[in-house]
This record gives structure tokens, sequence and C-alpha cells, in this order.
């Protein structure tokens, strides 16, 4: 009796490693999560095939547990990780990510301000010899089922506020598009804008937690996005977001959604549907 029931248990973890493993590599689909970090802003985009963007990682080590509800046991690769800019709420849980997890490449812009949680990431950027990149527009990165990610802006100028050095990025994918700008300011809105780019996505990952320091109207109206997540700690001392961005958004066609109210925030893309699946 212990025998079949002991066979019973192997039998059971088999069909749930197969089950497993063919959903993580399915090609047909793809999920983007909003991390609740508290107020920072961490997000992953799990690609076709199994690849794995991590765009920041908020102020504290709750990304690791985000990163261990949404992806299997077994999996412990991130494939490309993007510092967005250099500020602690965005920067200072990827220490511990990149203490378990093996990373394959990370992108960058300004790695210049002086801040604690970026000598550690830099100590470790060399001593495992992971492989750095710094962003430029134009850049793009390819992933299955011709899926991409391209860079819109990773401003060079001088003396900026650390924000506007936020890496912008566009994820295209089974014809869906996600928009993410870390927390850059309207002076980058309106270099987009002024660039002619198509900007038009179907998610937007608000700016700077929702500050009236950026997310212009004419911005979000040539986005026009079908979900806006907004990542936010609960009673945040900014005041985030602003009642004047979300007086903006109420007047616009857009489902939005919050990390304060709704926590972790999971979404599963396909040629046809965005859905909200946790």
């Amino acid at each position: 009796m212990k025998r079949l029931f002991l066979l019973l248990i192997i039998f059971i973890g088999i069909w749930y490693f197969y089950l497993s493993y063919c959903d993580w590599f399915r090609t047909d689909c793809f999920k983007v999560v909003f991390f609740d970090v508290g107020q920072g802003d961490s997000i992953l985009i799990i690609a076709p095939g199994g690849k794995t963007i991590l765009i920041d990682g908020g102020p504290d080590d709750k990304v690791l547990r985000g990163l261990g509800e949404v992806m299997p046991f077994w999996w412990r690769q991130i494939d490309l990780m993007i510092i967005t800019h250099a500020h602690d709420d965005h920067t200072t849980g990827l220490i511990e990510v990149e203490r378990r997890y093996q990373i394959k490449q990370v992108l960058y812009n300004n790695l210049k301000t002086k801040t604690s949680a970026l000598d550690i990431i830099i100590k470790l950027f060399k001593e495992k010899r992971i492989k750095t990149t710094q962003a430029e527009p134009g850049m793009s990165f390819k992933f299955d089922n011709d899926c991409s990610l391209n860079i819109l802006a990773a401003s060079k100028e001088l003396n900026l506020d650390e924000n506007d050095y936020s890496i912008v990025t566009s994820f295209n994918c089974l014809n869906k598009k996600i928009l993410l700008v870390g927390d850059a300011g309207i002076k980058i809105e309106k270099e987009l804008l002024n660039q002619n780019i198509d900007l038009k996505s179907d998610i937007f990952k608000i700016s700077h937690h929702g500050s009236v320091t950026a997310n212009s109207e004419a911005f979000l109206k040539a986005i026009k996005a079908r979900v806006v997540a907004i990542s936010v700690g609960i009673n945040n001392k900014f005041n985030h977001p602003s009642a004047v961005i979300l007086d903006r958004l109420q007047n616009l066609p857009v489902d939005i959604y919050r990390t304060d109210v709704a926590g972790t925030m999971v979404f599963l893309a396909n040629n046809k549907t965005i859905k909200l699946i946790k």
C-alpha cells in the first residue's frame, strides 16, 4: 500500500512538472506582470517561448516573492534585466535577484548616480561577469514568434532630472503593444511626441507612479491605451497617484488597475485578447 501511494505521488509530481514545462514554453501567448512592490516599480514580461524580461526591481526584496509566484521553481533565469534609472525604488530589489537568479544580460542607461544599491549592483555585475549594455534609442531585442522589445528613449543629456534618464521601452508581440516608461517626465514625453513615433499601445504603465511631473494629456491621448497600470504603494507619502492624473484618465476610455488596490497583476495576451488572470 505504501509503495502504491509513493508511486502515485511520483506520478503526480511528474505530471505536474510536464504540464508546468509545457505551459512555460508556450509560443502562442505572453504574460506581463506588474508586481506589488509597494512604492516602486517592478515588471516582468514572459515572452512566447519562456524568455524573461525583468524591468526594475522595486525598493526591497518583495520582488523575489513575486518572481517565485509566477515563475516555475525549476526556472531560475532572467534573460534580460532592464534598469530604467538609478532611483532606489526601482533598483534595490535587483540586488537579491542578481544573487539568486542567473542574469544573462543587463540593459542600463545612467549608472553614474551614486547610491548604495547601485554600488552593490555594479559590484555584482563584475563578480558574475554579467553582460551589460548601455541603452540607445532604436535598439531592438528579438524574441520568439516575431516579438520584440524596442528602445524608444534613453536620454544622454547632462544634468537631467534622474527620472528623465529612464529607458522607455515598447514590447511588441502577437499584435499587442506594451509601453513602459519608468519615471520619465514631461520633457521626455514631448521629445517622443515630436518624433512622431507611433505610441499607440494596448497596455501602458503610467509614469512615475501617477505623478503630475509626467502623464501629460497629449501623451496619454497619443497612447490610446486600453489598459493603464499604476504601480504605487498604499498610503504613500507622495500621494501618488495624483488626483489630477486620475481625473485625466477618467476622461479616457481606459481600464485602470493599481497595485495598491489589486496587488500583483498578471495579464495574459494572445493574438485575440488581453485579460487579467490574477
